[in-house]
């Protein structure tokens, strides 16, 4: 038998009521009009303080990089760090049913929680380096 719809917030609590004061599985589902296996989840996951709707936040187009795309798109990027947006969009199509845009590509990366960065042209300065660099432009200052 499938899940016709949620429960209501109302209905939740005239459950968890009844069974509260009759304690009784069977007459709380005879009374509510409802299954003894939706009395017990309902009691449970008020008892452990998990009572939500399951059906919220399904709402939208399914992404077009699911689950196991984000993977492929994380092996990707690290067999090449360096790579752009466009060259990892092209790897993602390359044999794929379905292609998908730089854009999805870019903000698929930024929801995993990769950022680009730019290289820095610049030699590594350690407080020594920094100290003794400090000291030689000022020997010779003039």
């Amino acid at each position: 038998m499938q899940k016709r719809s949620d429960l209501s917030d109302v209905k939740k609590g005239m459950i968890i009521g009844f069974r509260a004061k009759v304690g009784s599985i069977s007459e709380t589902a005879n009374f509510e009009n409802c299954s003894r296996a939706t009395v017990v989840k309902v009691y449970r996951a008020w008892q452990y303080g998990t009572i939500q709707n399951q059906r919220r936040g399904t709402c939208g187009a399914p992404r077009a990089i699911d689950d196991r795309g984000e993977r492929r798109l994380r092996r990707c990027v690290r067999a090449n760090r360096r790579a752009t947006v466009e060259q990892l969009t092209a790897q993602m199509n390359q044999g794929a049913t379905k292609s998908v845009s730089s854009t999805t590509v870019q903000r698929t990366l930024l929801r995993m929680g990769l950022r680009s960065r730019r290289l820095v042209n610049a030699p590594m300065l350690t407080a020594v380096k920094r100290r003794r660099r400090l000291e030689f432009a000022r020997q010779y200052r003039n």
